[in-house]
């Protein structure tokens, strides 16, 4: 049975959003959840139900000397909440280094104009980094 993942690019302002289904190994942007117009936890749910979703792949910030700093915190709370609401959907994290300079790149785009395309950009990093490692 093919898995649906749903990426997310964490962030305590917006957070981007993408998919992937195990059947195209692809992954695609989707969106960007805006924190100060939309509730995250409500968004996400109408995500899961759209998409069957089964698979989360969180970004994670990893640090080249492994010592934890507030964002990555603030991602493991965020992690240990998002399963506690969804836990019937599997949790895998993913490195997301350098993912939005990556996305930046990738767009196109000017950092202070452009986040939302940036967000949901380096949440499609995030998940197509997984994608290439795991299946």
């Amino acid at each position: 049975m093919p898995k649906n993942y749903l990426a997310i690019d964490y962030g305590e302002r917006r957070t981007g959003i993408a998919f992937a289904s195990s059947d195209v190994g692809i992954a695609f942007p989707r969106e960007t959840i805006d924190r100060k117009e939309k509730d995250l936890w409500t968004e996400l749910e109408r995500l899961i139900k759209e998409n069957a979703i089964t698979d989360f792949v969180l970004g994670m910030p990893i640090h080249p000397n492994n010592h934890p700093d507030s964002k990555q915190k603030k991602v493991e709370e965020f992690a240990a909440e998002l399963k506690q609401k969804f836990p019937q959907i599997n949790m895998h994290t993913q490195d997301e280094s350098y993912s939005t300079q990556d996305a930046t790149a990738l767009v196109g785009a000017h950092h202070r104009t452009d986040k939302s395309r940036i967000d949901k950009a380096a949440a499609t990093i995030i998940l197509q980094r997984f994608i290439e490692g795991n299946f």
